[in-house]
């Protein structure tokens, strides 16, 4: 299906982005203790207030952009001792339930996130490097949207291939393209 695919292919190039963002807040923190410990050390005063700022920036998006990926395969954490000890049928229903309120909680901090970026983040600079917050505060709403559009992808492959959607998480061949 074109949707699936789509999703698939915006998800490898957030998992892409992951990973970049990964290494950059690495090296950030990795200067950050260079320069605070060692150079120190070693008499030389430097300063690098930007590295701080820069990696939680970064892991803010991290977090949002990874959580929104996660959905995809349903790895989020979750106690599914309940869904699986219930007969199948109120154990499907069960997850479907929580993925549906998920959904509507990606609805809602997408409505938030957008607000509060637009109202907020054109207004705000970071107080170290000067970036608009806009640039920050973005985060939440995207990743609210790349989350309902992998649940909406999870529903499509479950009921595509007339999956359980109990086991989704414990399949390894559910998320191919990412392998």
């Amino acid at each position: 299906m074109r949707f699936v695919r789509l999703v698939d292919r915006l998800n490898r190039f957030a998992v892409i982005s992951l990973s970049a963002a990964f290494a950059v807040m690495t090296l950030s923190i990795f200067l950050q203790v260079l320069v605070r410990f060692v150079f120190t050390a070693m008499d030389i005063r430097l300063s690098v207030p930007w590295t701080e700022e820069l990696a939680r920036y970064l892991m803010i998006w991290s977090v949002f952009i990874g959580g929104a990926v996660a959905v995809r395969t349903d790895k989020l954490i979750a106690l599914e001792v309940l869904i699986h000890s219930l007969p199948a049928s109120l154990g499907k229903a069960l997850k479907t339930g929580a993925h549906l309120l998920t959904m509507v909680f990606f609805g809602y901090l997408l409505y938030l996130g957008f607000e509060f970026a637009l109202n907020q983040g054109g207004r705000q600079t970071s107080p170290v490097m000067g970036i608009p917050m806009l640039a920050v505060y973005l985060s939440m709403p995207i990743g609210a949207l790349l989350g309902t559009l992998n649940l909406i992808t999870l529903f499509i492959n479950v009921f595509l291939k007339k999956g359980d959607i109990r086991f989704v998480s414990m399949e390894d061949e559910a998320y191919e393209s990412l392998d």
